[in-house]
């Protein structure tokens, strides 16, 4: 790929992946469909020939926490030294209007991509048949919170898995509330 006859939807899918390491396959695609300047089509060969040509590396990664609404682990799309070194003198083709909004559009997304990677639930059978529900919220220092839950039912391991994705705030409130509950303590033994 000559490095002069890259097309601005490319060069903003770099553009992209150089501000957030990591991010997510999904979030790629959200924030350049956000930018008008690609559709999805557009965007899925754009990045698949970036990854074809070893610019940006898609990949799940080794013990990845973080699983889709499928429950399957996301895929992060990193810039390679190559995608940096192609970049590096084009990204200015990337018109102005485009780039501001990428930079107000990736900054306001922070908090709530953290979020994603710090809470994470995962579910897995276990030997005696029933699901293991897994529940953590990391915080970004180190370890956090992990919580593990049985289920009879799959299919309820997976809707509570859900409701700690959406909700975990919630939850973690709620949790925290009856544990510490000073009621319990003024109840006689």
């Amino acid at each position: 790929m000559e490095r002069s006859a890259i097309p601005v939807d490319k060069l903003i899918l770099l553009s992209i992946v150089k501000q957030v390491p990591g991010i997510r396959r999904s979030r790629l695609r959200d924030a350049a469909l956000a930018t008008l300047s690609m559709d999805y089509f557009t965007f899925a060969r754009a990045l698949d020939e970036l990854s074809s040509s070893k610019l940006i590396h898609v990949a799940v990664r080794k013990n990845e926490a973080a699983h889709d609404a499928g429950d399957r682990a996301v895929e992060r799309c990193d810039l390679t030294e190559s995608g940096l070194a192609v970049l590096g003198p084009l990204e200015e083709q990337i018109p102005l209007p485009t780039r501001r909004f990428l930079a107000a559009y990736l900054d306001e997304g922070e908090m709530d991509r953290r979020l994603a990677d710090l809470v994470t639930a995962s579910v897995e059978a276990s030997l005696n048949g029933d699901y293991r529900l897994t529940l953590r919220m990391n915080e970004e220092g180190g370890d956090g919170m992990t919580l593990s839950l049985l289920f009879p039912t799959e299919k309820l391991a997976r809707k509570a898995a859900a409701a700690w994705r959406e909700r975990s705030d919630r939850i973690l409130f709620s949790l925290m509330d009856s544990l510490l509950s000073e009621e319990d303590e003024k109840r006689p033994g």
